[in-house]
C-alpha cells in the first residue's frame, strides 16, 4: 500500500512540474513575438528605401556622380544598353514589377548606390566606391512590395 501511495505522489508530482514548464516556456515564446527582437540588425535582405504605391507608374533617377561614363539597363520595357554621361542623369518609368536596374561602368570599377525615394520616385545616386575589393553595388531589385533592394 506504501508503495502504491508513494508511486502515486511522485507521478503527480512529476506532472505537476511537466505542466508548469509547458506554461512558462508557452509565455515566453508569446513574448517574444510581440515587438521587434532584441537581435534585429539591419542588413541586405531590409529594403534600402520604398515606393508608396507600387502598383502605380514608379519613376528611377540615376545620376552619376562618378568620373566616367555608366551604362545601365531595365530588365522590363526597352531602355536597354543606354548610357549615362559624368554628371548626367537618366530617368527609368515603368509599371512592370518586379524589376531590376542594372548600373555598371565600363572599366568595372566597383560603385555605391544612395537611394532615396519619396512617393513613387526613387533617386539613385552613383558613385565610385572606395573599397578596391568586390565588385560593389550593380544591380536595384524593384520588388512588387515596393521595397527597393540593392545588391
Amino acid at each position: 500500500m506504501k508503495n502504491k501511495i508513494l508511486t502515486i505522489s511522485l507521478l503527480a508530482c512529476t506532472l505537476s512540474l511537466i505542466t508548469a514548464t509547458s506554461i512558462k516556456a508557452e509565455t515566453n515564446s508569446q513574448a517574444s513575438t510581440t515587438g521587434t527582437a532584441s537581435t534585429y540588425k539591419a542588413g541586405p535582405w531590409q529594403p534600402v528605401a520604398r515606393f508608396d504605391n507600387p502598383q502605380g507608374f514608379v519613376r528611377v533617377q540615376i545620376l552619376n556622380k562618378t568620373k566616367t561614363p555608366l551604362q545601365y539597363s531595365l530588365s522590363t520595357g526597352d531602355a536597354l544598353n543606354a548610357q549615362i554621361p559624368v554628371g548626367g542623369i537618366a530617368t527609368l518609368t515603368t509599371n512592370s514589377l518586379p524589376s531590376y536596374v542594372l548600373i555598371y561602368n565600363q572599366n568595372q570599377a566597383p560603385l555605391k548606390y544612395n537611394v532615396t525615394a519619396k512617393g513613387n520616385s526613387a533617386i539613385v545616386t552613383v558613385e565610385q566606391a572606395s573599397t578596391t575589393t568586390g565588385a560593389g553595388d550593380t544591380t536595384l531589385n524593384l520588388q512588387q512590395s515596393g521595397g527597393i533592394y540593392v545588391y
